[in-house]
């Protein structure tokens, strides 16, 4: 096998070589998911370096649990999903060590969680990052995993270990505070 191109190999043909332990095929699948899972790892953490720790730790994980994937829906979601664990579990990590001073208990932030909004205004992806980056790091988490990543109430739940009342809420005053991020950097 060692004249296989690895490159050109379909991402099943790939995973089943993965699952003999071939090396040659484990590092092209790392070579080809890398700089997704990172970003996605990133979204979540902000740090480079815990970033790039929970995205390796991520494919290590997958590389060990590659039988339980069947072929059933897409792999790079699945990988995905071990990453965004790993992240996930990082940032817990670090809330408990380095502490959080979130703003989520502010009342006066809430709007009624049973308020869907379906669509922002249009602004543009500088001042949308630019108002992200103005809000705790728990609430750019919640707003990237609901609209960016899909996630949804439940599966965020899941993820964060909030009860389903509480994702809801810290989503909506996310959202407000997004919102007036928004309007405030349009005034300037």
């Amino acid at each position: 096998m060692s004249s296989l191109n690895y490159k050109e190999l379909h991402i099943n043909n790939l995973i089943l070589a993965c699952k003999r332990k071939d090396q040659n095929a484990q590092m092209e699948l790392y070579q080809r998911y890398y700089q997704p899972l990172y970003h996605a790892a990133y979204a979540i953490l902000k740090n480079r370096d815990d970033a790039q720790d929970a995205m390796q730790e991520g494919m290590i994980t997958a590389f060990e649990k590659l039988d339980q994937f069947q072929g059933e829906g897409n792999f790079g979601g699945w990988l995905r999903k071990i990453v965004v664990r790993k992240s996930i579990r990082y940032y817990h990590y670090n809330k408990r060590n380095i502490g959080d001073s979130s703003l989520e208990n502010n009342t006066e932030l809430s709007e009624n969680p049973d308020t869907e909004d379906t669509e922002f205004p249009n602004f543009s992806s500088e001042q949308l990052d630019r108002a992200l980056g103005k809000l705790t790091h728990r609430y750019s988490l919640i707003l990237k995993m609901y609209y960016l990543e899909g996630y949804t109430h439940e599966e965020i739940s899941e993820l964060l270990h909030w009860s389903y009342s509480n994702c809801r809420t810290i989503l909506s005053r996310a959202k407000t505070q997004l919102k007036k991020h928004l309007h405030e950097g349009t005034k300037d």
